[in-house]
């Protein structure tokens, strides 16, 4: 019932906007649809919704075992390796559509062509917009589920700093995380665990390493868990041994940067105006020029997903908006903190953070 409401809810807007038929292809988007999911590789899958309310859906042929046991598709699809997707959809699609929506970011321009070929009269449109809009509105369930991911990740990075010592590799600990995350509760990690230490943690897309953390160094951890298909992202970022001043205030100005986004996420407000509330603050500490990215993103079943929370998205804050709030400081040669929490604005407005772990500065 669940997901066949979720698809009732697109074909209303499909309607709306006289799209006779659908083809979704994202793999997070079939699953939010119908709660199948599947990491196709190369391999051709998508969700056909037409207008009258049938659904289709074409999975790989190794797939066909379990894509059986969804409930609720009018038709199963197995495309085995080797066969033309356009001749399945040929052959299920019945005749060409007038007009097909499409999600213009998740086609590969090989598969655009190839659909082209196919349907050469048909009008594509983008539908990704309103399949972020339906997937970017989450339900208290959903909210829930992210919440416990969240906790797993409390947890487990508590129990992972206690094996933590002075001359550990980072990929030693970022080892020690994901062991700790399954131990928690947690079904894995929802990304490549991230620990960075000392100069290398201004690196914002850093990779973990080799590199053996010392006295003196910042330690960035940025982890995320899966439980029931949802996920939790969360950074937090440490001091090992005294530290200095410098950093000190680097991490209290972020801190105060993330709090203020927060207190900024207020049902009305338009996204533009919580990245503005962090990049204000730091940009008035001085750091402005260190701070390279958007302030946050929508997340559920992909660890990034619609909204993103950066300076030109006008898109108001309602309520069902599950974002993160992360900003970060990197300074070349000295190092970067960042602060990452989940949060989510429930059915009466309030703003709900997700991600429990302390926030202050930790000294390890």
């Amino acid at each position: 019932m669940l997901y066949r409401n979720r698809r009732n809810v697109l074909q209303e807007k499909l309607a709306k906007r006289a799209i006779e038929a659908a083809l979704v292809i994202s793999p997070a988007s079939i699953a939010y649809l119908t709660g199948f999911r599947s990491d196709p590789m190369e391999r051709f899958m998508a969700l056909w919704i037409k207008a009258d309310g049938t659904t289709t859906l074409f999975v790989p042929q190794l797939d066909e075992t379990k894509a059986g046991a969804v409930q609720g598709i009018d038709r199963l699809v197995p495309i085995p390796d080797g066969r033309p997707a356009t001749e399945a959809l040929r052959e299920a699609c019945g005749g060409e559509p007038k007009c097909c929506g499409v999600e213009k970011d998740a086609l590969t321009w090989k598969t655009a062509e190839q659909l082209a070929e196919l349907w050469p009269n048909t009008e594509f449109v983008d539908i990704g917009e309103v399949v972020g809009q339906i997937r970017g509105r989450k339900t208290r369930a959903e909210a829930d589920l992210v919440k416990t991911a969240a906790g797993f990740a409390d947890t487990a990075l508590e129990a992972a700093l206690g094996h933590f010592r002075r001359g550990m590799k980072e990929r030693e600990l970022a080892e020690e995380i994901d062991r700790q995350i399954v131990q928690a509760g947690g079904t894995g990690s929802a990304f490549k665990t991230t620990v960075l230490g000392g100069k290398r943690s201004a690196l914002p897309h850093g990779e973990t390493g080799d590199y053996a953390i010392v006295e003196g160094d910042i330690l960035l951890v940025d982890m995320g868990v899966i439980h029931e298909g949802y996920l939790s992202d969360m950074t937090r970022t440490f001091l090992v041994g005294q530290g200095t001043a410098e950093q000190e205030k680097i991490h209290e100005t972020v801190l105060e940067a993330n709090r203020r986004a927060i207190a900024a996420l207020q049902t009305g407000a338009p996204l533009a105006s919580v990245d503005e509330a962090a990049r204000s603050w730091i940009r008035s500490c001085g750091y402005g020029d260190y701070f390279p990215h958007r302030v946050g993103h929508g997340l559920g079943t992909e660890i990034h997903e619609p909204p993103f929370v950066h300076g030109w998205n006008e898109q108001l804050v309602t309520t069902g908006l599950l974002i993160t709030i992360e900003p970060g400081i990197y300074i070349p040669g000295v190092g970067g903190i960042r602060i990452e929490d989940d949060l989510y604005v429930n059915e009466n407005g309030f703003v709900e953070q997700l991600t429990g772990f302390s926030k202050q500065l930790r000294r390890l």
